[in-house]
């Protein structure tokens, strides 16, 4: 049982409450957390980080769940090892073609960018080159 969270906010403590035991939650984002519009919400935020949830490292323990943070950047480094698992998984997940929202011009990229603060996106906002 796995759990793969870019979202966090609310949904973090349902997700890892259905873990089944030996259970991994991974965290690879928090959009909930993202600004939306051009300027940070400061009240908001901190209202989030005081509201984050907190996992007991007892619990965990008991439960025999376990909580992953993952960030791709601090991966860098790592080239053969991540190509080497990009190439497993190419082979074995079946996967489906993303959905895509929206689609700017690339000299449009500002707009593009608002839009993505809007938060109001749903999918891939996609910018397209020499068309």
């Amino acid at each position: 049982d796995i759990v793969m969270a870019s979202v966090q906010g609310p949904y973090f403590e349902p997700c890892f409450e259905k873990l089944a035991r030996g259970g991994r939650h991974i965290v690879f984002g928090a959009a909930a957390m993202t600004p939306q519009g051009a300027r940070p919400n400061w009240i908001r935020l901190a209202w989030q980080w005081i509201r984050r949830p907190m996992v007991d490292p007892l619990n965990i323990i008991a439960e025999n769940r376990s909580v992953m943070g993952f960030n791709l950047i601090w991966m860098w480094d790592k080239k053969e090892m991540m190509s080497a698992l990009l190439e497993s998984m190419m082979h074995k997940v079946k996967w489906r073609a993303p959905v895509v929202g929206k689609t700017f011009p690339f000299e449009n990229a500002p707009e593009a960018v608002r839009f993505l603060q809007s938060g109001k996106s749903v999918g891939k906002v996609v910018l397209t080159v020499g068309e």
